[in-house]
């Protein structure tokens, strides 16, 4: 089954790199004071610190994606989780809270918090100019229960692992969806190769607990220079991070690509 938006491949360098970067971030969050300002802070904080990602590694949404993705989730959830699945590629090692400021805006009497930081940034990884990916789909935007197919191109041999990621899940945000009980051979040796296989059908879900009729998911591909019994599922899409981190200092995983649809109810 596959319940996507945001396509993202991620394929991380063959070499390990050390890449470290020390930058001031801020953000402000605003609310109706349905929530404490505890939590308000710390909604704060943590876009502080992906703003801090994104700043110290130049990550960027284009325009188009993001005007996408913010008539579907909103500025606020959209800029989550844009960020949530770009922030892959780095970690917050140590911060300090510069200031924290929290009241009511007068002019439009909503409550609001502003965190400011200073963060230690590095970087994990970094692109392989030698390996090549490229996915084409099917379409851009999808209806509930349509099918999905993808072609996948790339320059050399690799093991291919793909991941759904639900930001919305309160269990397990990250289900692996390739390889499968169905589609155990995730050797990939053609220059261009489809998913699914023949035999197999992808179909497009909307999940019923999102009101919206409209909604954002991810997918995240992983290409190996070797088969890695990745875990079925993990809880968060950090969890997945720590995985790739450990395994791109084995001189393992490859590089990475992203792409964008939508599901329509």
């Amino acid at each position: 089954m596959i319940r996507s938006i945001l396509l993202i491949l991620f394929f991380l360098n063959l070499t390990t790199l050390v890449y470290s970067k020390i930058v001031e971030a801020e953000a402000k969050y605003k609310h109706d004071g349905k929530i404490s300002q505890v939590e308000a802070c710390s909604l704060a904080e943590k876009r502080a610190k992906d703003n801090a990602i994104k700043k110290a590694l130049g990550l960027e949404v284009s325009l188009q994606e993001t005007q996408k993705c913010s008539e579907v989730d909103g500025v606020h959830s959209c800029e989550q989780n844009q960020i949530s699945v770009l922030s892959l590629n780095g970690d917050i090692t140590e911060f300090t809270t510069l200031k924290e400021e929290a009241g009511i805006d007068e002019e439009n009497k909503r409550y609001y918090c502003l965190i400011k930081i200073r963060a230690n940034v590095e970087k994990s990884f970094k692109r392989n100019p030698e390996f090549q990916l490229d996915v084409k789909l099917n379409l851009d935007n999808f209806r509930d229960k349509e099918k999905i197919n993808m072609e996948i191109l790339s320059n050399k041999e690799m093991f291919l692992t793909v991941y759904q990621y639900f930001p919305y899940e309160k269990s397990f945000q990250v289900q692996k969806l390739f390889p499968n009980t169905r589609e155990k051979n995730n050797r990939i040796i053609s220059r261009e190769f489809k998913l699914p296989t023949e035999g197999t059908e992808y179909v497009i879900k909307f999940p019923n607990k999102i009101k919206k009729t409209r909604v954002d998911e991810h997918l995240i591909f992983i290409a190996t220079v070797k088969n890695i019994d990745w875990l079925d599922k993990y809880s968060r899409i950090e969890d997945l991070r720590k995985s790739l981190n450990e395994l791109s200092k084995e001189n393992i995983v490859q590089d990475e690509l992203q792409r964008t649809y939508t599901i329509y109810k």
